[in-house]
């Protein structure tokens, strides 16, 4: 099998391939998905000395207007979630979960009442009802593991109709002011769509793959300390590649903020404090993914935040075909041990540079590389080195 055709057969299978109340998430949350987000080891607080740093509400009036589903269809998870528990927060509702105790703490309309009883409003009541009937709609259309094989190849579930709409009325820029987010078909195309994304009379015109169907947009909250809301389309090109393109709207202009690879406008994905993983197709040693992070620069634009070292997890039984060394670093100057025809090994991951790391049966772990397609230490291409590698088709 030549290269052009391995990739293009990596690209195509890796395609095929909370709530009721205040606070708590409900007993109707499907069973967790991987995990995907590789948490901050120091995550900020909201404190005194930050409130009013970001948006006042997810819906300013909630506890006067009623919501409608254009307000509601088309926002994730995580804004749901604090939209639901902003209706208690008016009222002084004291919080036990730690995020949403610093994410309310930062408000500067928030007084905490130690006996508000939980009682709402008629409007509010009907809010509420509102917003759990999309947190159950989208709790049940959360990223899945796709294959045992590597646990970063995620997809929505299959056969799942959408429950957004090609329209939305939110306020994206925190000033108070709902916009009226719409998308339109302009133009179909062989293998590509043409599709206008307007925000009030601001107006740009997208391609989109037609082998996925997006016929609407997503508003995520990439960062839940700044006054910005993101709309993100999800797109899949004809090879099955997923990506996901960003904006934000700044009062005037929609803005690009980045194109990323796979389907990362959710909950999962975006930690909501100005980083996102997403799951990136490596074609080196063989097809595998790997989780790469990004980050909201002071521009707003998502910049990689690049680790020296990705896991394939869990790691890859490959069977030796030729004989090969493998080396203490990666500078490959030192020979652990050599690797002979028939012994078997486990592709643990490696970075961007063609370093890999492997492990022993008897437990050595070493290094090896790929220059120029080669393994290093053989004149044999990597492809033809090991019986076991995803090859994905």
């Amino acid at each position: 099998m030549n290269r052009c055709k391995l990739q293009l057969f990596c690209l195509m299978a890796a395609g095929m391939l909370q709530i009721a109340g205040c606070e708590t998430r409900s007993d109707a949350q499907p069973d967790p998905v991987p995990q995907i987000r590789a948490e901050k080891s120091n995550q900020d607080k909201a404190s005194a000395e930050n409130r009013g740093t970001g948006r006042d509400y997810i819906f300013q009036d909630s506890d006067k207007k009623l919501l409608t589903e254009d307000n509601l269809s088309n926002i994730d998870s995580r804004m749901l979630e604090l939209a639901r528990n902003e209706i208690f927060a008016r009222h002084g509702q004291v919080f036990k979960r730690p995020d949403l105790k610093d994410y309310f703490a930062g408000k500067r309309w928030y007084t905490a009442v130690a006996d508000y009883n939980g009682s709402l409003t008629d409007t509010e009541s009907r809010n509420l009802k509102l917003i759990q009937k999309h947190e159950k709609l989208m709790s049940a259309n959360q990223l899945e593991k796709l294959w045992d094989v590597d646990d970063h190849v995620l997809g929505y579930p299959q056969g799942n109709e959408s429950i957004r709409l090609p329209a939305a009325n939110v306020d994206l820029n925190g000033d108070g002011t709902v916009e009226h987010i719409q998308m339109n078909l302009i133009r179909h195309n062989e293998v590509s769509d043409e599709w206008n994304l307007s925000v009030n009379d601001t107006e740009l015109t997208i391609e989109l793959s037609d082998s996925y169907s997006t016929s609407y947009f997503k508003i995520v909250d990439s960062d839940i300390n700044d006054p910005y809301f993101e709309i993100a389309l999800e797109d899949s090109n004809e090879s099955a590649q997923f990506t996901t393109e960003y904006y934000y709207y700044n009062g005037h202009n929609l803005i690009h903020m980045g194109t990323l690879d796979g389907l990362t406008a959710n909950a999962l994905s975006l930690d909501g404090k100005g980083t996102v993983t997403t799951s990136r197709q490596a074609i080196d040693f063989q097809c595998w993914f790997y989780l790469e992070t990004f980050e909201l620069d002071a521009e707003h634009m998502w910049k990689a935040s690049p680790a020296d070292y990705y896991p394939m997890e869990p790691p890859t039984p490959w069977v030796a075909k030729v004989r090969f060394p493998i080396y203490k670093t990666t500078g490959q100057h030192d020979i652990l041990k050599w690797v002979e025809p028939g012994d078997s090994v486990y592709f643990q991951g490696g970075d961007t540079e063609g370093n890999g790391k492997i492990k022993t049966e008897e437990g050595t772990t070493g290094w090896i590389q790929v220059k120029d397609g080669h393994l290093a230490g053989t004149d044999t291409d990597i492809y033809d080195c090991f019986e076991g590698l995803l090859l994905y088709g």
